[in-house]
């Protein structure tokens, strides 16, 4: 095909395979690397094409994407390998973070938001991981069951993100990498008809989002 009709292609059809492809990365094999270097070379190529306005800015913008992706997906990789380490911790990986749960009852005694030594443990070992990973930014989330007022559940909820929040910064994580934020009942991941399921609401949980332009070195 002549270069002087690929430079003339409409932008559209550009975007709309890029689009596609980002649809269908859910069903990725591979590592988070790997789907982090596709993800970030689909993102490169949508600026790259948007910019440059042509093919050969799509191709740019996919391999620098690509590249970026890449380090970000090792850098989760890593990262949640140490995390799903400790005990009761349960890790997701999600499209660019780590969500990290753990269950409210081992942290906290019912209706407390002092942390228990169980809970001091756990802390400490997040710590230290994100004490090697200094290129990502922390929040930390505190949930409870819908049980008592909502302005009760709120304080909790408060209370008990900033007491984590406040424990990992006396292991040495700077605070300025931390967010806290109590969310009380409104996202429960079960019922709140039984006692399982209320269990399973009360939680901390820690989103872990990689810094990229510190990764890249901007």
């Amino acid at each position: 095909m002549p270069m002087s009709r690929l430079t003339r292609r409409p932008p559209a059809a550009g975007a709309v395979l890029l689009l596609s492809l980002a649809v269908g990365c859910e069903s990725l094999p591979g590592t988070r690397t790997q789907q982090g270097a596709v993800l970030g070379g689909i993102a490169g190529g949508a600026t790259g094409a948007a910019v440059g306005g042509n093919a050969a800015g799509a191709v740019i913008g996919t391999a620098a994407g690509a590249v970026a992706g890449g380090l970000i997906g090792r850098y989760l990789d890593q990262q949640g390998r140490e995390l799903d380490a400790i005990p009761d911790a349960t890790v997701t990986p999600q499209e660019d973070r780590l969500l990290v749960s753990f269950p409210g009852d081992v942290f906290f005694e019912s209706g407390s938001a002092t942390l228990t030594s169980a809970a001091a443990e756990r802390i400490d070992a997040v710590a230290q991981t994100l004490l090697r990973y200094p290129e990502s930014r922390v929040v930390v989330r505190g949930h409870t069951d819908s049980t008592g007022t909502a302005a009760r559940n709120q304080e909790l909820s408060d209370a008990r993100a900033e007491a984590v929040r406040d424990a990992l910064v006396a292991q040495g994580v700077s605070e300025a990498r931390i967010d806290a934020v109590g969310l009380a009942s409104q996202f429960p991941v079960a019922s709140n008809a039984t006692d399982a399921g209320r269990q399973q609401n009360r939680r901390v949980e820690l989103e872990i989002v990689p810094d990229r332009d510190r990764l890249q070195g901007g």
